[in-house]
């Protein structure tokens, strides 16, 4: 018998389809931005986009860098995974860092003799409402004397066969009769159905709906329909809101008790509302319905004090140094880390400078920080 090679893909599409789609999705966003009506970009400070108004990088920046990284590396241990068969073994090599684990895959590295399988065993999925998702559920077992090795059938890719995957069209289609032969025909399949020949073959559908356990549907709960609905309108709020302040400066320190009342809050509403609803989906939505609620209290005490203190106050700072302004009744305020630095440098120490500052209702105060960037923006279009 000839060795063969297997290799792992985390798609199901063919790679000519997956990278059209994502060739038509990046030239879609940048006809939307084409459609905007853009500066000159010789005029344009590249570095404002990455940056906020102190000069730090933003922080969904960040986290999206650490997000890429987390994906190269899990995307170069799926380069890794393979999967060997000749004539009396069939060898499995999976990293742990592929991630795969995380879903109850059998990762590392396995040598299992031939004539110790004694069942192949097949889960086609068919209850999810498209092609891709019941094929990502689907697994096949190999039952041997000692283990059962659980792995994906149709991920594996035969090295030096054509491209078994699907197309976007099939990919998107209603998988309930399909999936189960689809999934039979898979190249790894069908080699290990082959080689093993003393292992019995078996195919057990299984009809799941998604990760819900037990069939269960959020959408027909009435108290998770207000958690969903709760979550939905909270998340806006909190991103919306966000962007709309971020214009203020805060002064003083956050106090705690309003971030620990509104995840109390939420997480017991949430509980509550859950009452009738399997465990795992009541402690999982109840605990993001705390995360978002935490998350909106953050411009949501802004937006609180802007309404109980809605006339801002002219305060005089003296600048002590580059950026940097102290008053005797307000906290210091640093623009340091701006990225209006020569703005800053143009003024001289000891001058006084106009901030409008909310007077403090929950021991913090807000400073409207629009009047300091339109001097600035004057003051750049004024050097050019």
């Amino acid at each position: 018998m000839v060795k063969q090679h297997f290799r792992y893909s985390a798609s199901i599409l063919k790679t000519g389809q997956l990278l059209g789609a994502l060739i038509a999705l990046f030239a879609f966003m940048l006809g939307s931005l084409l459609l905007l009506e853009l500066p000159n970009l010789s005029e344009m400070d590249f570095a404002e986009i990455f940056r906020d108004d102190y000069g730090n990088i933003h922080f969904e920046l960040q986290i999206l860098v650490i997000v890429s990284l987390i994906g190269a590396l899990v995307a170069a241990a799926n380069r890794k995974v393979k999967v060997t068969l000749d004539s009396e073994t069939v060898s499995i090599k999976i990293p742990k860092l592929t991630g795969l684990g995380l879903m109850g895959l059998t990762t590392g590295e396995h040598r299992i003799p031939l004539h110790t399988i004694r069942k192949i065993e097949l889960t086609p999925v068919t209850g999810f409402r498209n092609m891709a998702q019941a094929i990502q559920q689907s697994r096949l077992r190999l039952i041997t004397d000692s283990k059962t090795y659980l792995l994906q059938p149709y991920n594996f890719l035969q090295v030096g066969a054509p491209d078994h995957r699907l197309g976007l069209t099939g990919a998107f289609g209603k998988p309930k009769a399909r999936v189960e032969a689809i999934i039979n025909e898979a190249p790894l399949v069908r080699a290990l159905s082959e080689a093993a020949g003393e292992a019995s073959v078996a195919s057990k559908p299984v009809d799941r709906s998604g990760p819900l356990a037990k069939q269960f549907n959020l959408l027909r709960h009435r108290g998770m329909v207000i958690e969903l609905v709760l979550l939905t309108g909270l998340g806006a709020y909190a991103l919306i809101d966000y962007l709309l302040l971020t214009n203020y400066l805060i002064l003083g320190d956050l106090p705690l008790w309003p971030f620990v009342s509104a995840g109390l809050l939420a997480g017991a509403l949430g509980i509550r509302l859950g009452r009738g609803a399997p465990g795992a989906e009541r402690v999982g939505v109840a605990a993001m319905l705390c995360m978002v609620a935490i998350a909106a209290t953050y411009p949501g005490i802004q937006r609180y004090a802007l309404i109980a203190s809605p006339e801002p106050m002219s305060v005089a700072y003296e600048m002590t140094g580059a950026a940097h302004f102290e008053h005797s009744d307000y906290p210091a305020i640093d623009q340091r880390s701006s990225n209006i630095t020569e703005y800053w440098e143009s003024l001289e120490t000891g001058t006084n400078v106009d901030f409008l500052i909310h007077k403090p209702v929950l021991g913090f105060s807000l400073v409207d920080m629009s009047p300091v960037y339109e001097k600035s923006r004057a003051f750049y279009r004024a050097r050019e």
